[in-house]
């Protein structure tokens, strides 16, 4: 399922409606998640280079941990590859081990990003970690049975107030 979002709120609407939910991801390592996120965002239009996307988002996650906490991972880049911010989001089943020191990853956030969009990037970062860091949230997205309750969860969650 894909959606469209709003250019002007389009870091919030994102974070609410991401493009692609993947529950129940059976992979065994982090590069086998990234790997089969990336695979269900490589047809959107808003991806002009699938193969560049991969290469950009291995090479970032190379670099330095993508693990924003020990069961949460945050792969990203901002790249050519795409033409406005896209937005994956799996649960590992079971958990899968990102580095050394994030054995045990269940969620799964994946986020590219047009180069040029620097602030909006650091606005739907920002909201993904503020959500997670919420206990409540980050349990119940890990309990949701089905896409459309997982859904829900990140709407209430990105409502304001």
């Amino acid at each position: 399922m894909t959606h469209t979002v709003n250019a002007v709120n389009q870091p919030l609407a994102l974070l609410a409606q991401p493009d692609a939910v993947a529950l129940d991801l059976p992979v065994d390592s982090g590069e086998a998640a990234i790997r089969a996120l990336h695979a269900r965002l490589a047809a959107l239009p808003a991806v002009v280079d699938a193969d560049l996307l991969m290469r950009d988002l291995m090479e970032r996650a190379s670099v330095s941990s993508v693990c924003i906490s020990p069961e949460v991972a945050l792969p990203h880049a901002r790249t050519a590859a795409v033409n406005r911010m896209v937005l994956a989001i799996g649960r590992a089943t079971p958990s899968v081990a990102f580095d050394a020191g994030h054995p045990a990853v269940r969620l799964v956030i994946l986020i590219a990003t047009p180069k040029k969009q620097v602030t909006e990037y650091l606005q739907l970062v920002a909201g993904m970690i503020r959500l997670l860091k919420n206990e409540p949230v980050r349990a119940a997205l890990l309990a949701a049975p089905t896409e459309a309750e997982f859904r829900a969860v990140l709407a209430r969650a990105g409502q304001p107030g």
